[in-house]
């Protein structure tokens, strides 16, 4: 959504948390500094964060892909959803028009390590088919129900990534 101001508040939100909402997405360099700090703070944290230990609540992991213009490793961390073994995450990106990096760092390279509290494995990234999108995305948006909300502020589909281990890191 190119003016988040014409962002109406969903129903499923208290006031204080639309304001908080709307401040942490205001603008892609806010969401980028957030994502270093949260990454700094989950290596940091000896408790984890997996299992939605963190301060969001939700199980979230670290992504570590090779950036695709720079050829450098590259860290982002992500709310997941656990599917048996696979973990799959979502593109969202808080509604802007386009894929986060990191998306487009894993479809250069789909080869990436994911740690999930202390534990850390090489794993390959994919887009979920269509017959998978259609299972995972009321489970997804169940669990963190922002993700069908800022879907509707852009025309972009989100895209949905699974994340299938392929041994350690």
């Amino acid at each position: 959504m190119a003016d988040r101001d014409k962002m109406e508040k969903p129903d499923f939100m208290s006031d204080e948390d639309w304001e908080t909402l709307k401040d942490q997405t205001s603008s892609l360099d806010r969401i980028r500094g957030d994502a270093k700090a949260d990454t700094e703070a989950y290596l940091a944290d000896p408790e984890g964060r997996a299992t939605g230990g963190g301060p969001s609540g939700l199980p979230t992991l670290l992504l570590t892909c090779i950036g695709r213009k720079s050829g450098e490793k590259r860290t982002t961390p992500l709310v997941f959803l656990q599917n048996g073994e696979e973990m799959v995450i979502v593109g969202s990106l808080a509604g802007y028009d386009s894929h986060p990096a990191w998306y487009h760092n894993v479809k250069a390279n789909p080869q990436c390590w994911v740690q999930r509290d202390h534990d850390k494995v090489s794993a390959v990234a994919r887009d979920a088919s269509d017959a998978e999108r259609a299972e995972l995305w009321p489970r997804l948006t169940e669990m963190f129900p922002p993700w069908g909300y800022f879907q509707k502020q852009t025309d972009r589909p989100f895209s949905i990534v699974i994340l299938s281990p392929t041994g350690p890191a």
